[in-house]
């Protein structure tokens, strides 16, 4: 079992709902480093699966993606209004990508 007690959800709950200039930075900057790095990931997963070309043509294109995709993925983190829409938004986005990707797979 889980070794949190109801008092540490409680207090997890009040820091992911908090207003503090400290704690959406916090939750920004670690949706920066690993939201922006599970949406590369699975955008580029999915351009690869779906991409018309030749499996080699694909990978090579794809290659060159995560230039431009990580760090649009940062400016659009921290131009979110807060951390929770940017989480948000971040989820709905690898979650799409993740899905294009399994249907792609699927399909292919």
């Amino acid at each position: 079992m889980s070794n949190l007690k109801e008092s540490d959800y409680a207090l997890l709950k009040n820091f992911l709902c908090s207003k503090s200039r400290t704690a959406q930075t916090i939750l920004r900057i670690i949706a920066a480093v690993f939201g922006g790095y599970a949406l590369t990931a699975s955008m580029l997963a999915a351009l690869a699966l779906l991409l018309p070309w030749p499996k080699v043509d694909a990978l090579f294109f794809t290659a060159l993606l995560p230039a431009l995709i990580y760090p649009a993925a940062l400016l659009w983190i921290f131009a979110a209004p807060t951390a929770q829409r940017a989480w948000r938004d971040l989820l709905t986005a690898i979650l799409l990508c993740g899905v294009l990707a399994l249907i792609a797979a699927v399909v292919r």
